[in-house]
């Protein structure tokens, strides 16, 4: 575009141009003194950006003074508008950010608002003649530079859009000006005010006014607002603008203090208050100050507390902290404080006493709602029957209600702040149950039950036992308040003695059973034997009838026994180390024939690999893997199939009897090993099963340390499965019983003694 300097500089000596590029290093001088001086906050950044902007407009307006063309001076127009365009919105937002406000400047609704027209108007004078006439064939020259004419169509709405802004930041400022009592920032806003209208004023006349009416005079807005930046030098350099000031900085403290601050003078007078203290009394700064502090105390018992236990201490230098006092408000309410205070002492001698009165109202009511409430848990402690005790995360008692001390016999200051332990002593099935048993693990987002324990037996203060329920719960906020877990204790003493008499008489009268049962059995055993031969097989079928009754019932006596023993936890259990997949086999191969009568498909699926050796009372196994396997010949019907199957699975084996039966609802599958537990409907028909089975079943393998289940789908079939851990026996030794029983059956197990029989040959009816 151009081919030698001369196209875009005359080097003649232009004195106009000496103005802008004064400007240019007075602004550039402020630049750098506010970085030296002043500290690091949003009004410093605003004011340097506005400084750094006209600095940006006086290198266009020099260098477009300097240019030889037309087109070079079109250039550096181009180049400076950027400056002038966004000056008026940087001074808003300059202002903005003195007078405290600054939180606006953040909005992205205010950014887009303030800062999206002044590029708009960028944009347009870029790329139309809408905003500035980039015709250069309507250039002038001037004896200060190149002018265009005429003025561009909205070059007037630009104006007035500059001029808003300009306009509406001096009224901010002098709206400071006239609320704000400190006197160092009245005089700093004075002269930024001043300085700010010597620009507006004279560059709008100048640069803006004149042109549009025709008038074509030297442009010095640019000059003015040097003017405006030394000025404003002087305020920085006389009044610290941008600089901490001490002074100021303690009474923008105070003002923005929400405590009330009182500074009460020796002879009790009120010396200083802040915009609290007249925000939360309701008077003026002149109707306290120079007042005695009694202005604002309701009484004169308040006035006397007050001199009791703040003024007369203070004055003999203590610390007062946390005395509450009621104030009164102009209107005459009451308003409780905490007030806390200290003395102001110089050179040995009281000046004063300072004090910071904190509204209590709302804690007061929280206070009374939480006392409310905690009357209300009170009472509603008293009143329930069940036991109901706390601990906090370390296991002390921190709440012992009355029902828990007339069950234990011991009084609550007895247990309160110990640790539950060295107090509370309950057992399950002779295992002490200590109170981290009862307490959640790792940390509560949620309210929930941590544990729950049937039949637990605690002791009284004399020692005799209570049998109850005990629930353990925690809540969401647990950790917040320290609270560890909260416990409650449903006394079953009752229903644990009625069903230890339950017991008693089961074991006493299957015990009187068993012994005629046995003669019973023998004798058509030998008659049998005696008879073979002798009578018809009618009669001969009726004595096998006969004694298989007789072993059914002797099955039933022998479950009941089991039962017994079971509740008692005195089943005892032989482990050795057996060969799993032989136990299965045997136990299946005495079930074929009857599966066969059925015509039903008794299959055993061995595993793909070696199982390991598994720890069991063989004979108790056997129960187990007799009752599912006879469970589910029994419940299939003829043409169906019934598949034992055993697999590895982490470190146990799992054994599965699947069947293609009946199926079982999935609502009973909870209940299926229960005591007693029977499916009504189609699946009860002609089952002869006490509802004994299972819940035996399920006890001894969690003897073992195993866990059995079931899944089934109605009219599909059922898969019951067991599981064992792998392990080594030391020594071959009897063993315990400690099962959580919770566990039933739905159909008649398959006995001992029936598989007995089944060995010796005989026919099954």
């Amino acid at each position: 575009m151009f081919t030698d300097l001369a196209q875009i500089f005359d080097f003649t000596f232009n004195p106009f141009a000496l103005l802008s590029l004064l400007a240019i290093l007075v602004n550039l001088s402020l630049v750098l003194l506010i970085n030296l001086k002043g500290v690091k906050n949003e009004a410093n950044s605003w004011f340097v950006l506005l400084l750094i902007a006209i600095v940006l407009w006086g290198i266009s307006e020099f260098f477009d003074r300097s240019s030889a063309s037309p087109l070079a001076s079109l250039f550096w127009g181009y180049i400076g508008r950027p400056g002038w365009v966004f000056i008026p919105v940087i001074l808003f937002s300059f202002a903005l950010s003195f007078i405290g406000v600054g939180d606006a400047l953040k909005s992205r609704i205010y950014q887009f608002l303030v800062f999206g027209p002044a590029f708009m108007f960028l944009f347009l004078s870029w790329n139309t003649n809408l905003i500035s006439n980039n015709n250069i064939s309507n250039t002038v020259k001037e004896a200060w530079g190149w002018t265009i004419v005429p003025v561009a169509p909205y070059f007037l709405l630009f104006i007035a859009w500059l001029e808003a802004y300009f306009f509406a930041s001096v009224a901010l400022l002098i709206r400071f000006y006239l609320r704000t009592t400190d006197e160092v920032r009245r005089r700093q806003t004075k002269f930024i005010v001043i300085a700010v209208l010597i620009p507006i004023i004279g560059g709008s006349l100048t640069d803006a006014i004149l042109p549009i009416l025709g008038v074509q005079v030297i442009p010095i807005a640019i000059l003015l607002t040097s003017v405006m930046s030394i000025v404003v030098t002087y305020t920085i350099v006389r009044y610290s603008l941008f600089v901490i000031n001490l002074t100021l900085t303690a009474n923008t403290i105070l003002d923005t203090m929400s405590e009330a601050l009182l500074v009460i003078g020796p002879n009790h007078t009120i010396e200083q208050v802040n915009k609290a203290t007249l925000d939360l009394l309701g008077f003026k700064k002149s109707e306290l100050e120079g007042q005695s502090i009694r202005r604002i105390l309701p009484d004169l018992e308040s006035w006397e507390g007050l001199l009791k236990r703040v003024i007369i201490p203070l004055k003999e230098r203590k610390f007062i902290r946390g005395f509450e006092i009621d104030f009164i408000t102009k209107d005459g309410k009451k308003i409780p404080t905490s007030f806390s205070g200290t003395s102001l002492v110089e050179k040995g001698h009281l000046l004063g006493i300072i004090g910071l009165a904190r509204d209590i109202r709302e804690t007061k009511k929280l206070i009374n709602s939480l006392i409310a409430e905690r009357n209300k848990l009170s009472v509603a402690l008293g009143e329930i029957v069940d036991g109901v005790f706390a601990v906090d995360r370390e296991g002390r008692i921190i709440l012992f209600n009355p029902a828990l001390e007339r069950m234990l016999q011991i009084g609550e200051d007895e247990v309160l702040g110990k640790n539950a332990n060295e107090v509370i002593f309950a057992n399950e099935r002779e295992k002490r149950i200590l109170i981290s048993d009862l307490l959640a693990k790792g940390s509560a987002h949620e309210d929930k039950v941590i544990s729950v324990k049937n039949n637990v037996r605690m002791l009284k203060r004399d020692g005799s036992p209570i049998y109850v329920d005990l629930t353990s719960s925690t809540i969401a906020e647990s950790e917040e308040i320290n609270l560890g877990a909260i416990i409650t204790a449903h006394d079953v003493s009752k229903e644990h003695d009625l069903e230890e008499m339950k017991i008693d008489f089961v074991s006493m009268a299957a015990h009187e059973l068993r012994t005629p049962l046995t003669a019973i059995r023998g004798y058509l055993s030998v008659l049998r034997e005696e008879l073979q031969g002798k009578i018809d097989e009618e009669k001969v079928s009726f004595l096998d009838k006969a004694f298989i009754s007789s072993s059914q019932l002797a099955s039933l006596i022998e479950n009941l026994l089991s039962v017994s023993r079971i509740e008692r936890g005195r089943m005892k259990i032989e482990k050795n180390p057996v060969i799993w997949e032989e136990l299965v086999s045997e136990i299946v191969m005495t079930y074929n024939d009857q599966a066969r009568q059925k015509g039903i498909s008794l299959t055993f699926i061995k595993y793909k690999e070696k199982i390991p050796k598994v720890l069991v009372d063989r004979f108790r196994m056997g129960e187990v893997l007799s009752n599912l396997i006879g469970n589910a010949i029994n419940y299939t019907n003829p043409g169906g199939k019934v598949t034992v199957s055993t697999e590895l699975r982490g470190d146990g084996v799992v054994t599965h009897v699947e069947d293609t039966g009946q199926g079982v609802p999935e609502s009973a599958i909870p209940k299926l090993f229960t005591k007693f537990f029977r499916v009504s409907g189609v699946l009860e028909q002609g089952s002869k099963g006490t509802g004994l089975g299972l819940y035996i079943s399920k006890a001894i393998v969690e003897m073992h340390n195993g866990r059995i289940w079931a899944k089934s789908v109605l009219g599909e079939g059922s898969t019951f499965s067991f599981s064992l851990p792998l392990g080594k026996s030391d020594s071959t030794h009897d063993q315990e019983s400690q099962v959580a029983v919770q566990a039933e059956s739905i159909v008649n197990p398959a006995p001992i003694q029936k598989r007995i029989f089944l060995k010796n040959g005989r026919k099954v009816s």
